[in-house]
């Protein structure tokens, strides 16, 4: 497709995984995932690790001993700036794209994870399973 379709037409691209949500009946306080796991959910950002909100799975007659029970979306939007735009007219690589997407300011799929980590939706792991590295 040209480049000044693309271009002329698209306002933005949105990236969708589901995750598994704790069971909020049996859910229980935990200890936070290691420094490097919480370090490759929040990449490329550096965010400090919260102290508290960390829940692991239990499992009950609610979950059928899952842990879990349901799912929830994380997001990751590409809003087309004028340097993305300008990335597509030079037919940059993907590789390029995102590092400018970063820059200004999409927030990853596993970025979004963490923040439901935090504050106890779900588990590192399952934020890994659905929004792996690379």
């Amino acid at each position: 497709m040209p480049a000044y379709l693309i271009n002329s037409t698209l306002l933005g691209v949105m990236a969708q995984r589901l995750v598994r949500t704790l069971c909020p009946h049996c859910k229980s306080p935990g200890e936070p995932p290691e420094e490097d796991l919480w370090r490759m959910l929040t990449s490329p950002w550096r965010s400090e690790r919260p102290a508290s909100g960390w829940m692991d799975p239990v499992g009950c007659v609610e979950c059928r001993m899952t842990g879990y029970r349901g799912r929830m979306g994380l997001y990751e939007i590409m809003v087309m700036t004028p340097a993305i735009r300008k990335l597509v007219d030079e037919h940059a690589d993907d590789a390029r794209v995102r590092e400018q997407a970063h820059r200004d300011g999409m927030r990853p799929l596993r970025v979004s994870g963490a923040v439901k980590v935090a504050t106890g939706l779900t588990t590192a792991e399952e934020v890994m399973k659905v929004a792996p590295l690379g």
